[in-house]
């Protein structure tokens, strides 16, 4: 495997996509089921492993207005989902598509429930039932990723595959090769035209979080701290700026924003921290662009091999990877911008691990915002530690003095304490609020 590892990670791990993650994978499912069940709609049945059921319930839609629920993301992807953009698939949502998915609602019987027997860490199911064919399509292992397609009877699609034999990528790479010090060496030299993707990742993230912090989405937690630099609580300095673009964009996707996102290791919440927490840095510092660009790979390349590590919890551990490795690896490009070496990079994110690594999951949702905002001050501060050479050590619970033995024992607390567990009293507690729609 060569170096062109990286610049492969980069074009396969950052694309675009509309909307949170599982609004979108429930929208495609209505869409795809419609094409071949069309007639009128009686019956919409959705059953999914836990972070999908609990976290489609939160966020909000785009082109919705900002409405929410598993109910209407799989009926607008019924009434005009575009299944053939399929992460984009609610790219051409008009007003008038979630009046008549709200009808739908009202006029056709939508059930949803969990299922996590599969051992699959994403996992969907939708069957769509008309007056004259009957359609299921089951997502597994990716949230755009459908492996079963049956239409009245007729298997289409089958690749599906057992659970010892998922979607792993850590598998596929070189861990020689995939270190630290070479992502970061690689970042630094290799030539300018090798970051097109990130800055086609810096265009974009940068008109989702400009949406989140001009328009009150989701929770305002960027829109709250700018307001209070103006009022001159807070001091309006390079960590504070950070903090503001690093979650203003995720403010804006889990209240619905229309615009498309970057996303890293199919995360868009991770892509915008990712992005603009390091493109802030080198703006505030008035860097050139390229160096923001070279950060901004960096960032995205370290939030991949962290995602790694997870094995086959790279795209929905029981933990908050969003706390866990997107802000730590978003507070690594900043520290790409400062000079730390890689050894100080590894160092700091060991650090970062300390404070969040026990926070789970539990769906997706606005308050994920505020969450990330707390991980990445204290990832900054993990980073301004390693700079004096202090770090936490291989002496204080999980943490070892490398990264990838930490993030090792990471896992064998997700995988031994939380797998499973997590969600399904999260469940408990959805069905008990009685908040499922």
């Amino acid at each position: 495997m060569s170096k062109t590892i990286f610049r492969e990670l980069l074009d396969k791990e950052a694309s675009p996509a509309l909307g949170c993650t599982e609004p979108m994978m429930f929208a495609l499912a209505g869409a795809i089921t419609r094409k071949h069940a069309p007639g009128k709609v009686l019956r919409v049945d959705m059953v999914g492993c836990g972070l999908m059921v609990t976290g489609v319930q939160a966020v909000g839609i785009p082109n919705t207005g900002g409405k929410t629920g598993a109910f209407l993301s799989s009926a607008v992807g019924i009434v005009n989902g575009d299944a053939e953009a399929c992460k984009e698939v609610l790219h051409n949502i008009r007003p008038e598509d979630v009046v008549a998915a709200e009808e739908l609602i009202q006029n056709a019987e939508f059930t949803l429930d969990m299922d996590n027997s599969t051992g699959k860490q994403v996992y969907f199911k939708l069957t769509l039932t008309t007056d004259e064919h009957v359609a299921t399509v089951i997502f597994e292992d990716e949230h755009h990723t459908w492996t079963y397609l049956e239409a009245d009877g007729k298997v289409l699609v089958d690749n599906r595959k057992p659970a010892g034999e998922m979607l792993i990528p850590a598998n596929d790479v070189d861990w020689d090769v995939f270190t630290i010090e070479n992502i970061y060496n690689w970042c630094k030299t290799a030539d300018i035209s090798e970051f097109g993707r990130a800055k086609e990742a810096v265009e974009m993230n940068t008109k989702v979080a400009t949406d989140g912090l001009e328009n009150p989405r989701g929770i305002q937690t960027a829109r709250i701290l700018r307001k209070n630099v103006e009022s001159g609580f807070v001091a309006e300095d390079e960590i504070t700026h950070v903090l503001m673009w690093g979650t203003a964009g995720a403010d804006a996707r889990m209240g619905g924003s229309d615009y498309p996102t970057m996303v890293s290791t199919a995360s868009g919440n991770q892509g915008l921290m990712v992005v603009m927490a390091p493109w802030a840095s080198s703006q505030y510092r008035k860097m050139s662009a390229e160096d923001g660009y070279r950060a901004v790979a960096f960032a995205l390349l370290m939030n991949t091999f962290m995602k790694y590590a997870s094995k086959e919890y790279v795209y929905m551990p029981p933990t908050c990877s969003c706390a866990t490795t997107s802000a730590p690896a978003a507070a690594a490009g900043v520290a790409f911008l400062h000079g730390l070496t890689p050894q100080q990079i590894n160092d700091m994110l060991c650090t970062a691990q300390v404070q969040m690594a026990g926070v789970v999951c539990d769906g997706a949702k606005p308050s994920c915002a505020t969450r990330m905002y707390v991980a990445l001050f204290g990832s900054l501060q993990a980073m301004m530690m390693a700079k004096e050479g202090i770090r936490a050590t291989n002496v204080e619970g999980f943490v070892h003095n490398d990264l990838k033995v930490t993030l090792e024992n990471l896992y064998r607390l997700q995988h031994d304490v939380l797998h499973n567990k997590v969600d399904a009293i999260l469940w408990d507690i959805v069905k008990e609020q009685k908040v499922i729609h």
